[in-house]
């Protein structure tokens, strides 16, 4: 009996030690309130971000923040807030639209859950969604996805800096190209 008792004490040690690692792994997230002042920070910043990802989401907004959690990042360098959203976009596709541009027309509402992920130095360093928003419409007719019998016209869809670059030359009186 004392054999088994001597084999069964460092495992039981053993299976302690696991238990309160791996538990300790993973940060505990705290529910904080929707108007915090951070979160609504971390709210601004993950919806800049989100606009930056497509021109579908040039118009998005957040209708709701429904909950808002936060936890050390798992490399204890930050704050991770864990935002549910409620977001919504009519994407109209208007110009001028990026290069190589996947806009789709249409309209979103959903909800999402995003992280912010926040430095120490209160930098925020990027955000996480769970799903992309899809737009319920068609592409625009200067995307490549699209495959409608609508004709694009580049021009209309450019800035003013890529215009720019289509300028054509000018040529002088006798023919030949101007020197820059």
């Amino acid at each position: 009996e004392m054999a088994g008792a001597r084999h069964f004490l460092p495992l039981a040690a053993l299976l302690v030690l696991l238990a309160t690692t791996t538990s300790a792994a993973k940060p505990k997230r705290k529910t904080v309130s929707v108007t915090d002042e951070e979160v609504v920070k971390a709210r601004d910043f993950a919806l800049a971000e989100i606009v930056k990802l497509s021109d579908s989401y040039r118009d998005m907004k957040i209708n709701t923040v429904s909950t808002a959690e936060t936890a050390r990042s798992a490399f204890a360098d930050g704050t991770n807030y864990f935002l549910k959203m409620e977001l919504e976009c009519t994407s109209l596709c208007a110009a001028p639209l990026s290069p190589a541009s996947t806009c789709r027309r249409g309209h979103y509402k959903g909800v999402n859950e995003i992280i912010v992920f926040e430095k120490d130095d209160g930098h925020y360093d990027g955000i996480a969604i769970d799903e992309f928003p899809q737009m319920d419409g068609e592409y625009h007719p200067c995307t490549p996805s699209y495959k409608g019998p609508e004709k694009c016209d580049p021009a209309e869809h450019r800035t003013p800096e890529q215009a720019a670059l289509f300028l054509d030359d000018d040529e002088d009186e006798a023919g030949g190209k101007t020197e820059l």
